[in-house]
């Protein structure tokens, strides 16, 4: 846990001039908790005797030593009003900074897991569970912004109080104060057991929030399929357990918690007692002294179990920060490397070379060989399975062929960055995703520089123009969350109109129409018809239909290309590409029949 809470310190770094003014704050709590804990005794004294008594006890206090009589008489009381209103700006200050500081390290931490989050190859974040991403995000990061705002803080105040009052303590009675302050080391041992079960338990509570978190995400996303199965009951026992798991965790967790701080207030009665029992029997000290030493060993306690109470921030910010650091050290599967390079334009061919790969021991691709070349528009088809959508993966460097080749214009991709090789692709692919915001937001997110004129260019090129200008406000109407307010067939055509605006030498579409109703798919089909001739394309489709005007048609199964030619060749030769068509022409026809 050490290790992740330097980690965690490491964000603090930059922002140490806020915690240095956090400090000059903490500072004058700690001092003036200490001459609170000073002026007790006189204080008590000036109050109950007055007169000749009162007078000789304020002059006991420094500050007031040389004022004649009624100065100082009226002066101890404005002391004490002093000390309090320094008290009271010490903790503001105190507050504001170190609340400016836990925000400041939150949102670089932030910041970083989403910058690494994005990062990431689809395929990494598939493996994860979304809900308990999120949680990583929300509750994970609110006990690092908790540690942050009350541990640090608490730690440098707290500890000052401690000397501080120790001090007053120690020059009250060396030996009542020493005997009294024991009970601080005597508590150590315990506690540090307690707060070991307390990090135990806040790791799997932290653990069993994501679970949560993750049921809850999969049962709000699947709604449909949850009630269409009528299986709310089995969804509610899951989650259910979870929930159970996680009680048990935090309530485990929360006893141990409770613990140090009650183990204190016990030591710390028994130590008073035994001290008071001693002084009064033995007649060691004055009245206000003994009662400012009591005083500072009362207040001394109260920092002591503060100390122990944020402890256990400390300890959840640790548990939260192995989660954290866990997804921050997440490596993508294509990093760059040192000498790498930008990528030129691509202008003759894309060569798959006997590439392999597998998604653990599920074979993917089985030494293909493939080329695109430049001007063309080349097609993939083929059942399921057979890899068709690996090798748009690692064409945009999601992924790295594990074995063999994969070459730009005859040069290994690898020589250049995974970036500039991206630049070269514009994708379009099943699931239409568009984000909130207007549709002209959504267009220029492959350009975020075009001009209006190129985005209604691009618009025009993908059949788009016509219903984005009937739409309420035109280019700036606002779209919704992954573009709710529009047909399947409409959020196809903005992507395709996004693809031809980032004017990319190659053009993606990955499965693009095969989600869609048939008046959509005609839609859709009618831009294609109008985007693809003349450019440099790759088209992954399911149903035939839709690639027979490609100019190469690559029929893939198993991880390898099969068949390869036009399609009148590929019917002439009667052999997979054939048989594919004849199952799906003759369904169509029986469908349509029907």
């Amino acid at each position: 846990m050490h290790s992740v809470l330097w980690r965690l310190l490491r964000y603090a770094r930059p922002h140490f001039g806020v915690l240095l003014l956090a400090f000059v704050g903490m500072a004058a709590v700690g001092l003036t908790t200490g001459a609170y804990a000073y002026l007790t005794g006189p204080a008590l004294r000036f109050l109950l005797s007055g007169g000749e008594e009162g007078f000789a006890s304020a002059q006991r206090v420094p500050w007031l030593a040389d004022l004649p009589r009624e100065a100082a008489l009226w002066g101890f009381p404005l002391v004490m009003v002093i000390v309090g209103a320094a008290k009271g700006v010490g903790y503001l200050a105190q507050f504001y900074f170190m609340g400016l500081f836990a925000q400041r390290v939150v949102k670089d931490l932030r910041r970083d897991l989403f910058q690494r989050l994005t990062a990431l190859s689809p395929a990494q974040l598939a493996r994860e569970r979304m809900g308990d991403l999120l949680s990583r995000f929300s509750s994970d990061v609110s006990a690092v912004e908790a540690a942050a705002m009350y541990t640090v803080g608490s730690y440098l105040r707290d500890t000052l109080q401690v000397i501080i009052l120790a001090g007053v303590a120690l020059a009250m009675s060396p030996m009542l104060g020493g005997l009294m302050l024991l009970v601080i080391p005597l508590a150590a041992l315990p506690a540090s057991k307690l707060t070991r079960k307390v990090l135990k338990r806040t790791r799997e509570g932290q653990t069993q929030l994501g679970n949560l978190a993750g049921q809850l995400h999969e049962g709000l996303g699947g709604l449909r399929t949850i009630q269409a199965f009528n299986g709310q009951a089995a969804e509610l026992a899951r989650f259910s357990a979870f929930a159970q798991a996680h009680e048990k965790a935090v309530v485990s967790a929360a006893w141990a918690r409770g613990a140090v701080p009650g183990l204190m207030e016990v030591l710390a009665a028994a130590a008073l007692a035994g001290a008071l029992a001693y002084a009064a029997s033995a007649r060691l000290m004055e009245p206000e002294a003994l009662l400012s030493l009591l005083t500072a060993v009362i207040l001394v306690y109260q920092p002591v179990k503060d100390l122990g109470r944020v402890t256990q921030f400390a300890v959840q910010a640790g548990a939260a920060g192995e989660r954290l650091f866990a997804l921050l050290d997440m490596k993508h599967p294509v990093e760059d490397a040192p000498d790498a390079v930008p990528a030129p334009t691509l202008s003759r061919s894309i060569q798959f070379e006997g590439v392999r790969f597998a998604y653990g021991d599920r074979p993917a691709l089985d030494g293909l060989t493939l080329e695109l070349k430049a001007g063309q528009v080349t097609a993939l088809v083929g059942g399921s399975g057979g890899g068709k959508s690996t090798v748009t993966s690692l064409l945009l460097r999601f992924e790295r062929p594990q074995k063999g080749q994969l070459l730009l214009d005859g040069v290994d991709a690898d020589r250049y960055t995974a970036t500039s090789v991206r630049a070269q692709f514009a994708l379009v692919t099943q699931e239409p995703l568009l984000f909130h915001g207007t549709v002209l937001d959504n267009l220029r997110y492959a350009k975020p520089d075009a001009t209006r004129e190129e985005v209604e260019a691009a618009a025009k090129v993908a059949h788009a123009d016509g219903f984005i200008r009937a739409l309420p406000e035109g280019y700036d109407t606002r779209i919704g969350e992954r573009g709710v307010a529009l047909s399947g067939g409409q959020r196809q055509r903005l992507c395709i109109a996004r693809a031809v605006l980032a004017q990319a030498p190659v053009l993606v579409l990955d499965e693009a129409t095969s989600s869609l109703d048939p008046e959509s798919e005609r839609e859709v089909q009618a831009a294609l018809a109008a985007v693809l001739p003349g450019r440099t394309a790759l088209v992954i489709a399911h149903r035939l239909s839709t690639v027979v005007n490609a100019d190469v048609l690559n029929v893939m199964e198993a991880g390898r290309v099969v068949e390869s030619g036009s399609h009148a060749e590929l019917l002439q030769r009667g052999g997979r590409y054939a048989a594919l068509w004849r199952m799906q022409t003759e369904g169509s026809s029986e469908r349509g029949a029907a």
